[in-house]
């Protein structure tokens, strides 16, 4: 039986890095400056089918076929809860959650291109719309993409 609920020692310690990232990014604690051009999430339709693969091989078990049906208590990936934790947002830090936190039991494990492989997957089923544009694993870029719909 997989592992699905990382500790909370976790949570805070990416919490932590994603705070010091911010901060040698920026040279300062402060959230990234309103003014900036935000966009929607862009990514390809064949970008959703590898990240629908690659859900199903990594993900699947703990956060069930339907996205939200998990056996092993991963939390819900669409709807209410994916827009309460990721709705205000930009697409880094959905990215950089998943890139640094997931899966569980081998956090950090995929390409960077498979995770944004499988972020694209996540937006999809969460009603963003694919375009022509793939999704980078560049968090700058996915800086620039809100989920604010």
């Amino acid at each position: 039986m997989p592992k699905c609920k990382p500790p909370e020692s976790l949570h805070r310690a990416a919490l932590l890095t994603a705070g010091a990232l911010l901060l040698i990014s920026t040279g300062t604690l402060q959230a990234p400056a309103q003014s900036r051009e935000q966009r929607p999430p862009a990514f390809t339709e064949a970008q959703v089918q590898r990240g629908k693969s690659i859900y199903q091989k990594n993900c699947q078990d703990c956060h069930g076929s339907t996205l939200d049906n998990g056996e092993f208590g991963g939390a819900p990936l669409k709807g209410l809860y994916f827009r309460q934790h990721w709705g205000s947002g930009d697409v880094s830090a959905l990215f950089g959650y998943v890139n640094t936190l997931m899966p569980p039991y081998r956090p950090g494990q995929l390409s960077p291109q498979s995770y944004a492989d499988l972020t694209a997957f996540l937006l999809s089923n969460n009603g963003y719309a694919a375009g022509a544009e793939e999704l980078t694993p560049d968090q700058d870029a996915q800086r620039k993409m809100t989920l604010k719909k």
